[in-house]
């Protein structure tokens, strides 16, 4: 027989991804009581390219865990290995300077990285975990968000109150729909599909990102895993699908059995899971992050990189932001929005520029033949080079980044 359950805490959690195990191990010092809540068992397997960025690096060593990242299953991440329409290649290799370079990033599959944090943030001093546990609606006391509402597998209703809610539910999130935020914007909304594959030849311990012309300023990729295996998949804007009348499952295996840069690559290769799709809400129209006692966080947000379509790194550290707010609320004894604000501030002194800048980039890169004459000139350029070697390996990658999109140096690089 169904019952219903109340719960008490400081902090409840929705979603235990990067994104939420991110925000309760950024709050690992703070003594407050904290609901970690998951509608799926651990581990479980999430559909992403499995990319874990320089940005997500930096996150983890903050917190402890990047040395730890390289005992899971893994492929070294060293740099990139991009292509334009027109075919060439431009190949950027931390150990083409340092031959002794550590990898700044990694792939690793989700369903190895989540539970990886999940594992760790179960250890955080207060925390409860609970796995398998739908929610489907948040509990709102006149303006002020209190709590939510969840069901677990036996059908049992609980309730579960708290001075802040932190929405960590992904694309799709219920707790950002429920705060009337969610929307699909087709000009800021991608859509992918994934498979993994084993016996993939030419793979470089460097992600690869290919601009092909069926699919811009969207792209085709082979992220390195373990030996010869790799996460496939092809990325593309909604409204560039719909105008085409793409069918990127279709697309997809076109280019692995026919495009002439991938086809011998391929022709041993054994698809090992099935094509699968998932949407990615971008950072170029992000949704509003605070209320009256309520925080999203990552893609629940639409914090996802608009040219890269990297959500990991976002959410890490969306989570590290709203950690810090969370911390000031608290000792604040206040819940408001004037409060929580603070996380939108932090967002846009943080977040926002590299954001911008990522999404002007991607439409630059929808003009085929400007994107064709940067992979024309980019290669015999040296300080085009040295630009794209810096936004990939520095620490402060949007310096460089911003370059990108300055018209002076656009036209100083590519046309004189």
């Amino acid at each position: 027989m169904s019952q219903n359950i109340l719960h008490e805490y400081d902090v409840v959690i929705v979603g235990a991804g990067p994104g939420g195990s991110g925000t309760a191990l950024h709050l690992r010092d703070s003594g407050l009581k904290i609901a970690l809540l998951d509608k799926q068992k651990f581990p479980r397997d999430k559909v992403c390219g499995d990319g874990v960025s320089g940005k997500s690096s930096t996150i983890l060593k903050e917190l402890g865990l990047f040395d730890e990242l390289f005992k899971l299953p893994h492929g070294p991440g060293y740099g990139v290995w991009m292509s334009g329409p027109n075919g060439i290649d431009l190949i950027v290799d931390s150990r083409q300077e340092k031959p002794d370079a550590k990898p700044h990033g990694a792939v690793v599959r989700r369903i190895d990285f989540d539970n990886f944090l999940y594992q760790n943030a179960k250890k955080v001093e207060g925390l409860d975990a609970y796995e398998q546990m739908t929610v489907f609606d948040l509990i709102k006391e006149n303006d002020n968000y209190v709590g939510v509402l969840a069901k677990d597998n036996s059908g049992n209703i609980h309730e579960f109150r708290a001075k802040i809610i932190v929405g960590a539910d992904g694309a799709a999130s219920v707790v950002a729909n429920k705060a009337g935020v969610a929307f699909r914007d087709p000009d800021h909304y991608v859509s992918a599909v994934r498979a993994y594959y084993d016996g993939v030849e030419g793979m470089r311990e460097v992600i690869e990102i290919h601009f092909v012309e069926e699919a811009l300023p969207g792209y085709f990729w082979i992220f390195p895993l373990e030996g010869k295996k790799a996460n496939v998949g092809i990325g593309m804007l909604d409204r560039d699908m719909r105008n085409k009348k793409v069918n990127l499952s279709q697309l997809m295996e076109k280019l692995i059995n026919e495009h002439p840069k991938f086809k011998d690559r391929f022709k041993n290769a054994k698809r090992l899971t099935n094509i699968i799709g998932w949407t990615l809400p971008l950072g170029s129209k992000r949704r509003k992050p605070y209320f009256n006692g309520l925080l999203l966080v990552g893609d629940a947000a639409a914090l996802i990189d608009p040219l890269t379509g990297e959500g990991i790194g976002n959410a890490l550290l969306s989570s590290k932001l709203a950690a810090q707010t969370i911390k000031k609320a608290f000792e604040l004894g206040d819940f408001s929005e004037k409060v929580l604000k603070m996380y939108d501030d932090l967002l846009k002194e943080k977040l926002d520029p590299e954001l911008q800048t990522m999404y002007r980039i991607q439409r630059l890169g929808s003009i085929r033949w400007l994107l064709n004459h940067f992979f024309n000139r980019v290669n015999h350029k040296r300080e085009l080079k040295e630009l794209i070697t810096s936004t990939i390996v520095s620490e402060d990658t949007l310096k460089y980044k911003k370059q990108l999109t300055d018209p002076i140096f656009l036209i100083k690089n590519l046309f004189l």
